[in-house]
């Protein structure tokens, strides 16, 4: 009999009845993604405008690879968005290589970190 009700729960393309405080928490959720996204996408025109008006900072490269790893966190967040509506392989699928991509840009960023930090401690300022 248990047999049976594992079979029928794996089969059950439905989703369970919300409490009122779960819908609460999933508004909360929804908003946060929702600025979370906001921010991390923000952040890397701050970080171009910074580069573009910059002459002397050596290490440009670095902050576009900063502003490449926000936008994919930026991303991440926002596809969040999307599992409130939908719920499909596809966006499994999306969510996997948008992780992906934020992975290995993270992790390069911050092997790269690693060999300039003592370039940038070197950095003479005005």
């Amino acid at each position: 009999m248990s047999e049976n009700k594992v079979v029928l729960l794996e089969s059950c393309d439905c989703i369970e009845a919300l409490l009122p405080q779960d819908d609460l928490l999933v508004k909360y959720q929804y908003l946060s993604d929702a600025f979370i996204a906001f921010a991390y996408f923000s952040i890397p025109m701050e970080l171009i405008y910074f580069v573009h008006k910059s002459s002397c900072f050596p290490y440009r490269w670095v902050l576009m690879q900063f502003g490449a790893f926000i936008v994919l966190c930026g991303a991440t967040h926002f596809i969040s968005l999307w599992t409130f509506f939908m719920h499909s392989n596809t966006v499994a699928v999306v969510m996997t290589i948008a992780k992906n991509l934020t992975a290995a840009v993270s992790c390069i960023t911050a092997l790269m970190l690693v060999h300039i930090i003592p370039d940038l401690l070197s950095v003479k300022t005005r």
